[in-house]
């Protein structure tokens, strides 16, 4: 968090500019929605906080979901300085609180802009791909079904565990389970932190780019401008969705 701006976040935001955000892919796209269940169904269009990501990965805000937990915190602070009564802060803290329904991202600039009117290019084709997910379990021995890296000269003693608690006639299976869930937060420290498993995702090859009307906020108007001269590479939906990016101030 070295050396960012994170100034913008201290003024309350003002959507009172209308300008053309312009995305060119340079990629299939797969803009997945917050609860995709078993198939990653990609959306027609990019989702407001798909474009908070965006945004975001454009002013370098690389932040992680501690740091994130902490400005939102701050940010609710700020918002309620001067806000006299308990039920109008509480109204404060559960809006800004609900812009991260649905998942562990925490969108910082979602006050900062709002999405009118999507122009969607055509699509050219739809294709599904196996897609591997991020997994974390602590607290279950199946974590170790999908890791593939794992300390070798420790995989020979994890399975004779294994083959030890499965041969155990005294015991039942949910028995046998629990233990080995026990044995494996003993030896946790010898597995990836996170397992993975492929998953069927929806990509869309786009034929033009997306215009999309947005009202927004001088200040950060301003901010992406500034960037997108030097820097107008960004990813959208994943990060294999790389994108171009233009922005420019609405004329009628």
């Amino acid at each position: 968090m070295q050396n960012l701006d994170l100034s913008i976040l201290e003024k309350v935001p003002e959507q009172n500019l209308k300008v053309i955000l312009e995305i060119e892919p340079l990629a299939p796209l797969s803009m997945v929605s917050e609860l995709p269940g078993s198939f990653y169904k990609s959306l027609k269009s990019p989702s407001k906080k798909m474009i908070c990501g965006l945004f975001e990965n454009v002013l370098g805000w690389h932040i992680d979901i501690v740091d994130r937990k902490l400005i939102q915190k701050d940010l609710i602070k700020i918002r309620q300085k001067g806000v006299k009564g308990g039920d109008a802060k509480k109204i404060i803290k559960k809006n800004i609180e609900s812009f991260q329904t649905g998942s562990t991202y925490i969108p910082l600039l979602y006050e900062y802009f709002e999405i009118e009117l999507p122009f969607i290019p055509s699509q050219l084709a739809h294709y599904d791909d196996l897609w591997s997910r991020a997994f974390r379990r602590s607290d279950s021995h199946r974590h170790t079904f999908g890791t593939r890296y794992m300390d070798t000269d420790f995989i020979e003693k994890w399975n004779l565990i294994k083959a030890k608690v499965a041969s155990d006639t005294k015991r039942k299976s949910t028995e046998k389970n629990t233990l080995l869930d026990k044995l494996f937060k003993r030896y946790m420290g010898y597995f990836p932190m996170y397992y993975s498993t492929p998953t069927r995702r929806e990509y869309t090859q786009y034929d033009g780019n997306f215009q999309i009307k947005l009202s927004m906020d001088e200040s950060l108007f301003a901010q992406l401008t500034n960037k997108l001269v030097k820097e107008n590479i960004g990813y959208l939906g994943s990060n294999e969705g790389w994108v171009h990016l233009t922005i420019k101030e609405f004329t009628v």
